[in-house]
């Protein structure tokens, strides 16, 4: 397997790259950066911009981004990129973040597993970089949010860009944002402990047919006119759209539900699963939390006696591809 160099290509040609996150998680931060580091580089020619719909934070959003030693012509999306970040593993499982990647391509993906499970879990054949940013932004900046270390990432992957400058165009983004002096420290120190926590490998795990283009062929069952799937039909799950590392947790183990109903009233999915009771009209049993809980809160916070939770969730790779019902 011949692995493609974005350096290379960069200089040869056009270097497309694009990424997958959450609304909310830092990826437009993170591509402006990068697009801002090769913006500051002589005869270098950058497009770079952000794919995402009116939805919430959570909902799965794209960046793009080209970048040439020649002016750029063209301004579709990004289709067949060398490059591609994977920002949060939850995005994974309603887009292919690998779709279009020719065989030998670079996928940088944030995340605490090495790069040969993730070669294997998703079918990949280039060289795979993976980085925990979640747990470097916890440790440096107090909040689970890895596109400091993504940035870092790419840039690595991408080859030839001094430290130096990659931290410098990065904290000068922040700086525009007019975040404070203490938290810009905070950032410097999470992407120099970025550098040392990368991981990266060859492989080839890809098989025949996994993660080919799609040709677009109509909305289907989507009206005329929509721009991404959201929640317009049913087979949409924006259960993706909940905040990562959470989830809805239900519990009564002391049969308190009332069946007073608020929550399956309130909740804005029709999710809430409940079983006939005699005495009090419904008992209240937990919730499809596979299907399009968004993690909205109206449970938690409608509940009179407080059954509904919001409990920690640890993205779980279900290669079988069975559903769960938490319950």
């Amino acid at each position: 397997m011949k692995v493609l160099d974005p350096r290379s290509i960069l200089e040869d040609g056009v270097l497309e790259v694009r990424g997958d996150g959450k609304a909310g998680g830092g990826l437009v931060l993170a591509f402006q950066s990068l697009a801002s580091l090769f913006s500051s580089l002589p005869n270098t020619h950058v497009q770079e911009w952000p794919f995402f719909s009116s939805a919430r934070r959570g909902a799965n959003i794209r960046s793009f981004l080209r970048v040439s030693a020649k002016p750029i012509d063209v301004g579709c999306e990004v289709t067949r990129p060398v490059l591609t970040l994977l920002m949060d593993e939850a995005a994974a499982r309603s887009a292919d973040f690998a779709e279009g990647v020719p065989h030998g391509g670079t996928y940088v993906i944030n995340t605490r597993r090495t790069p040969e499970e993730c070669a294997k879990h998703f079918h990949l054949s280039g060289r795979v970089l993976t980085v925990p940013g979640d747990d470097i932004g916890t440790k440096h900046l107090k909040h689970p949010i890895g596109n400091v270390s993504a940035y870092v990432a790419m840039t690595e992957a991408i080859g030839g860009l001094p430290m130096d400058e990659v931290v410098g165009i990065f904290l000068a983004q922040l700086k525009k944002r007019r975040i404070p002096e203490a938290l810009i420290e905070r950032n410097r120190d999470a992407m120099n402990a970025t550098k040392v926590s990368i991981q990266s490998g060859i492989f080839d795990e890809a098989r025949a047919g996994d993660h080919a283009s799609t040709r677009f062929e109509g909305y289907g069952d989507l009206p005329i006119g929509a721009q991404t799937r959201l929640r317009l039909a049913q087979n949409n799950k924006t259960s993706s759209y909940a905040r990562s590392g959470f989830r809805l947790v239900f519990a009564d183990p002391a049969n308190a539900c009332t069946g007073c109903s608020h929550c399956i009233v309130n909740c804005p999915e029709g999710i809430i699963t409940w079983e006939p009771d005699a005495e009090r009209g419904v008992r209240v049993t937990g919730a499809e939390v596979n299907t399009f809980c968004k993690l909205c809160g109206e449970c938690i916070e409608i509940c009179p006696e407080k059954l509904f939770t919001e409990g920690k969730y640890e993205e779980v790779w279900d290669d079988t591809h069975a559903e769960e019902v938490t319950k």
